[in-house]
């Protein structure tokens, strides 16, 4: 537990796994051995596993979270970084903001509409030239500056935008101005960076990249283990909040809707083609699941054929006798409660997976990076999320 306790994350994650999971996750593994997170988030595990001496590969569909894993699990020279954020600040300060081109902003007005209504000009004129000097960089470090760039904007209280609770993805216009000082700001998050990412040494070789767990370009029988924590079905809306730093990293609000739109846990219908019959027998065995509205049935649908997918692509890139392990959080819907880890277990068992282990966890809720609680008895957080399943398969 204290080599986990040393690793800092870099930037606020709604939910993140917490670090003892994945630690205990992989006992009995001999060093060395690939292990896989393909939903990574903001790089729990692949830090985590690259610091005990694993080799790992991390995969997301969310853009911001593939920035944090890269950036997190980059090995660090502080001198040479300290010289890059020097000649981007340098870069940023003198430019002209009439010689700035961002041109997924420029020429796309859904994109400059939503900047004008979540920042203030003085912020806008600053990440503007702070955000073009970054993208005239290359190298190992790109993805550490567009990071510290983020953590500018996803903050809770105050930051770069007019908004708070930003890190909680549930961000909400609390002000009309803002004297944020955005180039002064980034060199403090810089220096912070340094001082985390120099506390815990990369030990084990890791590669993250865009992905997505249903469709793994991984070759069969490859992995050793599987450490990942799927979405909470309807519990945090990350893109909600991760668009607001993604404008200024080179994404269109339309291309962020689109890859919300197809992110597993999303509060949608399954697609026209969608085998509606395999989602009814795999949710068969939820009590009163029918009494909920037809929305959020098939909303439940949905995510059990996501499930099923992920465990289908698990299995086929497990080595034999290899372990998965799943933190997967329970929900209740209009007062009936989702057992989302029978759902796991039932599709994981189809695919031939066997649950060997089980645990269950309160998620605290004062828990960092968790949306607050507030001080009703029935907070729409509290009703939804109360505990956290650790579910343990083998292939067989």
């Amino acid at each position: 537990m204290a080599n986990t306790q040393k690793i800092r994350p870099i930037h606020p994650f709604a939910a993140r796994m917490a670090p003892e999971i994945a630690f205990a996750a992989l006992d009995g593994l001999p060093k060395g051995s690939l292990i896989l997170d393909p939903m990574s988030g903001s790089g729990t595990v692949v830090r985590t596993i690259s610091s005990l001496g694993y080799n790992g590969i991390g995969i997301d569909i969310d853009p911001l979270a593939v920035m944090m894993s890269k950036a997190w699990t980059t090995s660090i020279h502080s001198r040479n970084f300290s010289r890059i954020v020097e000649r981007v600040l340098t870069t940023a300060e003198k430019s002209a903001l009439s010689t700035v081109s961002l041109p997924w902003i420029d020429e796309d007005i859904r994109t400059r509409e939503f900047i004008d209504f979540w920042f203030a000009q003085k912020q806008k004129n600053a990440l503007r030239k702070l955000a073009s000097a970054i993208f005239h960089e290359s190298g190992k470090y790109t993805d550490l500056l567009k990071v510290a760039l983020s953590k500018l904007i996803i903050t809770k209280q105050k930051g770069a935008s007019l908004a708070a609770d930003v890190s909680h993805g549930k961000p909400h216009r609390v002000r009309m101005s803002n004297d944020f000082d955005v180039l002064y700001e980034y060199q403090v998050v810089c220096n912070r960076l340094i001082k985390i990412m120099s506390e815990s040494p990369m030990n084990g070789r890791v590669k993250v990249s865009r992905g997505d767990a249903r469709k793994l370009r991984l070759p069969d029988n490859s992995i050793d283990a599987i450490i990942t924590s799927p979405p909470y079905l309807n519990a945090i809306d990350y893109m909600r909040g991760h668009k607001l730093a993604l404008v200024w990293l080179g994404y269109k609000i339309g291309d962020l809707a689109a890859i919300k739109r197809i992110s597993v846990g999303a509060e949608r219908a399954p697609e026209a083609k969608a085998n509606i019959e395999l989602a009814k027998n795999i949710t068969s065995g939820i009590p009163d699941f029918h009494k909920l509205p037809k929305r959020k049935v098939n909303m439940i649908y949905r995510y059990a054929l996501d499930m099923c997918t992920m465990l289908a692509e698990a299995n086929r890139v497990l080595k034999c006798r290899a372990r998965a392990t799943y933190v997967i959080g329970n929900t209740t819907q209009n007062n009936v409660y989702i057992e989302n880890t029978e759902i796991a277990k039932y599709v994981a068992e189809a695919w031939g997976l066997r649950l060997i282990n089980r645990f269950e966890r309160e998620i605290p809720q004062n828990r960092r990076y968790l949306p607050p609680p507030t001080k009703k008895e029935q907070s729409s957080f509290r009703t939804r999320m109360k505990t956290e399943a650790v579910l343990t398969f083998q292939k067989t």
